[in-house]
């Protein structure tokens, strides 16, 4: 899908490309001399060169200070992550493990009502440990080096990912930055497990904790201890984790992932088990893969997929949504059924038949990005004419036409252009909408070089605002394959994967998973796993649609509290924020961390929705959020408090705005002084 961002004024890019590059924090203050580790949140992310951080003092840090334990809490059926921080002096440190014991009963008030049994720690959390267990899965961060930033090439501060004003710092971008997940049991020797630890820089172990929906809830401990071949024990850090009883609600808003593949099995392999694992690990993180079916073979293959059997324990899958199938299955993605005609209608039926029940919308998807095409009237004309017309939704994307101008079932607008106005409109004529992608400060954004909790801040967009589905359009975008593209990339060292005729060059855009196995050119930087593997991004949004089943179960009790906290975190989004300002949500993650504490203090101990309530729940909640949040005027921007500017420029820069003040100021100067010289005598042609 081809990604587009409208362009700012001259002035403003000019203006804003005058910003300078912030140092590097300086060697000395605040450095170690010696080993030190410490905890960061998973909305956080630590560079290889990030030593001597506030953070790791425990400064604005949601989850750690010296001395204390590490205090975690969660829901069944959540999924809890952390970071341990190894952070070197002066000397390298070698062969460090970071090892976390089985949680069990805190002693005290508040331990669960028994001990739940020992867990197993399989690689790949696939094994066998019982239903009640809180399994343990432990990642290596990769670094890949990031020299340039996701840019236009003509218009450097500006990228698919974010307005001019939107971009994240250099000062905390550019460097070695984390982003592959490797299991600690597959660690290669050029992302090694024990880790490595050069003269002062930091190594980092990602750490998840699933909590079953068995599990009993109650007070849980645990210890991290962390240790080296060379410096002997560097750490032994107490863990506390609190389950509350609530279950957190699967998939609470709907995300929907692309990946092609066949591109897949040109990189890791062919084989059917390397599909079925991607979708297993997508539906871990609540992410439906959008399966792209021509042909009933394509249906068998996907089936198990498709009508939920693949996420069961029967395959393998022990993770949150057991069963639970996907919402959305795409007839022919980005226009692979072509031209309208009867003769591929029948194709269509055939393929559209072969599809379970289950599944709630089943997407005829015409074309991609060309709004005028006759495609989208095309094939709803066949299809309302057809067997199929209570079944196939026929949709398009677009954004530059309001949808009720659109002659088509379903409409995917970018996300960063989304017009609740126009939703709303669409709504009453009886269409769909939805959302793709999305750019900062409106949403979050793909790209490896912004904050985690971009990524994060969309669940928290998706539960509060009528988007109806999110659509990501490619997960393991390796392949730079657009028109425009420069080819294959190793993405274990290459982060910038995306170029396009129009001079756009983005880091990770399309690019959630890592290839467990890489063939042909690349296969010196294989891991030897036959499937994929997480990014933190994928880990960040999961996050948040995590957090969107925490907003609608504490919404059921305490409304107009969660939405206050909601405001709080997420003061503006989509068409509430405007592109001459910064995203409006932190780009830390304890905001959000300590948002999530005091939602799940609001749940009450029986809270249960199923997923018509979790819906009627997110639904009220977004019209809620209008009345707290008003649209800025056209034309203007809103103020800290919400009112909109009259400012005739109010979605342009300060700086922006001097200058267009200063021409103005300068136009009228000389009409002045020309009406001045008409009005003198002897001023005229015969006086010159």
């Amino acid at each position: 899908m081809p990604r587009s961002f409208p362009h700012l004024p001259a002035a403003l890019l000019s203006a804003m490309a005058c910003g300078a590059l912030a140092p590097a924090a300086a060697a000395g203050e605040g450095q170690p001399e010696r080993a030190r580790v410490w905890v960061a949140d998973d909305g956080t992310r630590v560079r290889r060169e990030d030593v001597g951080l506030p953070l790791s003092r425990g400064e604005g840090n949601a989850l750690f200070r010296p001395g204390e334990p590490i205090r975690l809490g969660a829901l069944r059926a959540e999924v809890v992550a952390f970071q341990v921080v190894v952070e070197s002096g002066a000397e390298p440190v070698r062969g460090v493990t970071v090892e976390l014991s089985a949680l069990g009963p805190a002693a005290g008030p508040g331990a669960p009502a028994k001990a739940p049994p020992a867990p197993q720690q399989p690689a790949q959390g696939q094994g066998a440990a019982p239903a009640e267990t809180i399994s343990i899965r432990r990642f290596v961060e990769h670094y890949v080096e990031i020299t340039q930033r996701s840019r236009n090439e003509q218009r450097p501060r500006e990228s698919l990912g974010w307005s001019p004003a939107a971009r994240p710092p250099d000062d905390v971008h550019l460097g070695f930055l984390p982003d592959a997940l490797i299991p600690v049991e597959l660690a290669p020797p050029w992302a090694p497990y024990p880790l490595e630890v050069g003269a002062r820089e930091t190594r980092a172990v990602w750490i998840d904790l699933h909590v079953p929906e068995g599990a009993l809830p109650g007070a849980y401990e645990g210890r991290v201890v962390v240790g080296s071949a060379s410096h002997g024990e560097l750490a032994s850090l107490e863990l506390k984790l609190d389950v509350a009883p609530p279950v957190l609600p699967y998939g609470a808003v709907d995300f929907i992932a692309f990946y092609e593949a066949d591109r897949v099995a040109e990189r890791v392999g062919d084989g059917p088990a390397v599909e079925q694992q991607l979708w297993q690990l997508l539906h871990e993180h609540h992410v439906d893969g959008f399966a792209s079916v021509r042909s009933p073979a394509e249906v068998e293959r996907l089936r198990a997929a498709i009508d939920g059997s693949l996420f069961t324990e029967a395959r393998g899958y022990r993770g949150p949504g057991a069963g639970v199938p996907p919402g959305a299955v795409a007839l022919g993605a980005y226009g692979g059924f072509g031209d309208p005609a009867e003769a591929t209608l029948h194709r269509v039926e055939a393929v559209a038949d072969l599809l379970p029940p289950a599944v709630d919308d089943v997407m005829l998807y015409a074309i991609d990005e060309q709004c005028e095409s006759p495609r989208g009237p095309g094939w709803r004309r066949l299809i309302r004419g057809s067997r199929l017309s209570s079944r196939v939704l026929v949709g398009h994307s677009c954004g530059e036409v309001p949808p009720v101008e659109q002659d088509v079932d379903l409409v995917l607008t970018p996300a960063n252009r989304f017009d609740s106005t126009w939703a709303r409109a669409a709504r009453e004529a009886g269409q769909r909408l939805w959302v793709y992608n999305g750019a900062l400060p409106r949403t979050g954004t793909f790209m490896i070089d912004a904050p985690l909790t971009g990524l994060m801040a969309d669940g928290w967009i998706a539960a509060s605002h009528e988007v109806d589905r999110w659509f990501l359009w490619e997960t393991a975008f390796w392949h730079d394959g657009n028109r425009g593209g420069k080819g294959p990339i190793d993405p274990f060292t290459v982060a910038e994967n995306f170029h396009n005729r129009d001079g756009d060059a983005c880091l990770g855009d399309g690019m959630l998973l890592y290839p467990g196995t890489q063939r042909g050119a690349f296969s010196s930087r294989s891991v030897g796993f036959p499937g994929v593997l997480p990014s933190m991004r994928l880990k960040s949004l999961r996050r948040g649609i995590q957090d969107a089943g925490y907003i609608a179960l504490a919404r059921s009790a305490s409304p107009g509290a969660v939405d206050a906290i909601v405001k709080e975190v997420i003061p503006a989004a989509l068409d509430e924020a405007l592109d001459s300002a910064p995203a409006a949500w932190s780009s830390d993650g304890a905001p959000f961390f300590r948002a999530r504490s005091a939602l799940r203090a609001l749940i009450p101990a029986g809270a249960s929705l199923d997923a018509a309530g979790v819906r009627r729940a997110l639904a009220e909640a977004a019209a809620a959020r209008r009345a707290l949040v008003p649209l800025p005027r056209a034309g203007g921007e809103a103020d800290s408090a919400g009112r909109a500017s009259p400012w005739p420029f109010g979605r342009w820069s300060t700086t922006a705005r001097l200058i267009a003040v200063a021409g103005l100021g300068a136009a009228v100067l000389a009409l002045v002084i020309g009406l001045y010289r008409r009005g003198k005598p002897g001023r005229g042609a015969e006086g010159r």
